[in-house]
């Protein structure tokens, strides 16, 4: 069963580094990572964004919020990272 991934995304880089140390501060983990190509539709983000894990999605959520921290959207993708990828053998 593919793994569904949260990504925040941002209108610009500066924003998703804020919103990194951010929560970082605040002890929740977190990741840059790129931007998803798919699932976004015509919406235009970054080529930033932060890979949140299923266990950490609430606490995230609640800083968000808590916090008013600028972002732009938390979408959500199934099945985005192949588990296979770079193997060759």
């Amino acid at each position: 069963m593919p793994k569904t991934r949260y990504y925040i995304l941002f209108r610009n880089y500066e924003e998703g580094l804020a919103l990194h140390a951010l929560l970082d501060e605040h002890g929740l983990e977190n990741r840059i990572a790129p931007t998803p190509r798919c699932g976004y539709g015509r919406k235009l983000a970054c080529g930033m964004s932060l890979l949140i894990e299923e266990e950490w999605l609430s606490r995230v959520k609640q800083c968000l919020s808590e916090e008013g921290a600028e972002y732009m959207d938390l979408i959500s993708v199934e099945g985005q990272i192949d588990p296979k990828r770079d193997r060759f053998c």
